[in-house]
C-alpha cells in the first residue's frame, strides 16, 4: 500500500513537473541555531518518507541522535532520542514552504517527525543540518535527490521492486531508456515506473523538463 502511495505521488509530481516545469535542487551543509518548527505536509506520511531523507543526511556526514532537546516526550518508551528520519524544518511559525523554497534537514526520532508537534516551536544543540533549496513542499526525497546538481545531462527517477531511486544519465543512456522504456536492461532491473528529466542549463540557472515516463494515469 505504501509503495502504491508513493507511485502515485511520483506520478502528481511529474504532472506538476510538466505543467509548470522544475528548476535544480541543492543540499548545502550549514549551521542554524534558531527555533525551529515541523514543514506541515512535507509528507503525507512523516515516517515512511522521512526515512527516505535519512540517507541524504548521512551522506553529507550528519549522522547523530534526533536533535531536539525541548520539547521531550514526558512518558518513558518512546522513539526519542533516535535517528528514525530526515525532518524537514523551518523557522516559519506556520510551518509552511513556498514551492521551490527552502528549509532545512535535520536528524529527528518519529515521536518528534509527527504531525501531533506541527506548531510546535523546537529547540536544539546540535546546529550542522541541511539547508534544502529549490524544495517543493511533499516532494518525495527521489525527486528532490533527482534534481541536484550533476554533469550529466539526464536523471532518472525509477522504481524497481517497489522502491524508488534515482540515477544520473548520459545522452546514450537516456536514448535507451526512452527506446526501450520499461522493457530497458540498462540498470540490470526491472524498471516498474520511471520518470526521465533532461537538464537544461542556462548560466546559473538549472531546469528540467520531462522527456519520458511511464506512471499509473
Amino acid at each position: 500500500m505504501k509503495q502504491v502511495q508513493e507511485t502515485k505521488q511520483m506520478a502528481d509530481i511529474a504532472a506538476r513537473w510538466i505543467t509548470e516545469g522544475a528548476e535544480s535542487t541543492g543540499a548545502t551543509t550549514v549551521n542554524y541555531s534558531g527555533t525551529l518548527y515541523n514543514v506541515k505536509g512535507s509528507t503525507s506520511d512523516p515516517y515512511i518518507g522521512g526515512t527516505k531523507w535519512k540517507p541524504l543526511l548521512i551522506h553529507y556526514g550528519i549522522n547523530s541522535a534526533c536533535y531536539v532537546t525541548s520539547p521531550l516526550p514526558t512518558k518513558t518508551g518512546t522513539s526519542h532520542p533516535g535517528f528514525d528520519v530526515g525532518g524537514h524544518m523551518t523557522p516559519n511559525t506556520d510551518g509552511d514552504v513556498a514551492i521551490g523554497g527552502s528549509c532545512y534537514l535535520m536528524p529527528l526520532c518519529k515521536w518528534h517527525n509527527n504531525t501531533a508537534r506541527d506548531d510546535t516551536a523546537f529547540s536544539h544543540t546540535n546546529t550542522l543540518m541541511l539547508l534544502l533549496t529549490g524544495y517543493m513542499q511533499g516532494e518525495l526525497a527521489v525527486s528532490f535527490m533527482a534534481r541536484l546538481p550533476s554533469n550529466e545531462p539526464f536523471s532518472l527517477a525509477y522504481s524497481s521492486d517497489g522502491h524508488w531511486q534515482h540515477k544520473n544519465l548520459s545522452e546514450p543512456e537516456a536514448t535507451e531508456i526512452k527506446t526501450s522504456g520499461v522493457s530497458s536492461n540498462l540498470l540490470n532491473c526491472k524498471l516498474e515506473h520511471y520518470v526521465l528529466l533532461e537538464r537544461n542549463v542556462q548560466g546559473d540557472q538549472t531546469t528540467y523538463e520531462v522527456r519520458s515516463s511511464h506512471l499509473p494515469s
